[in-house]
């Protein structure tokens, strides 16, 4: 149903000293449907501490991330942003998306720090499915979204 177009990862950002795990990455992909339609996947795993600004963590990640869309997505693409940013809605790093990027849906847990954004988001429809049970369950709500590109 898709081909492969192309693919890849860079760092974004970095967590705070404070809360030092590493450097963090988006990780992407082109594809293109059956239909003709191309579509830029990327996801991300933000830094911590949660919604922290500054340095490697806050508006810089945010902008290092479009700066990867910017290089590697083209024109006429459909893009989709998802992840656990590490921030929540008020923070620097997700009002900076907010400015470039269509927010789609949210999540609930941990203060609101899982997030889809994209380009198209007119026809984008997301649900929150709960964080699970048993040794499938995770501290985050697992979220579902569904395109509908034209």
């Amino acid at each position: 149903r898709f081909q492969l177009l192309e693919s890849g990862a860079e760092d974004v950002g970095e967590d705070s000293s404070v809360q030092w795990y590493g450097k963090r990455s988006a990780v992407w992909v082109r594809l293109r449907h059956v239909d003709g339609t191309t579509v830029f996947f990327i996801n991300h795993h933000g830094p911590l501490p949660v919604s922290a600004n500054g340095g490697c963590t806050g508006s810089a990640t945010s902008l290092n991330i479009m700066r990867v869309i910017a290089k590697h997505a083209h024109n006429g693409d459909a893009i989709v942003l998802t992840g656990d940013f590490n921030a929540e809605p008020s923070s620097s790093r997700i009002e900076e998306l907010n400015k470039r990027l269509n927010k789609v849906y949210s999540g609930t847990s941990m203060g609101g720090v899982d997030h889809i954004f994209s380009n198209c988001a007119q026809d984008a429809q997301g649900q929150n499915l709960g964080k699970g049970v048993g040794q499938f369950g995770s501290d985050h709500d697992a979220l579902s979204f569904t395109f509908r590109f034209r």
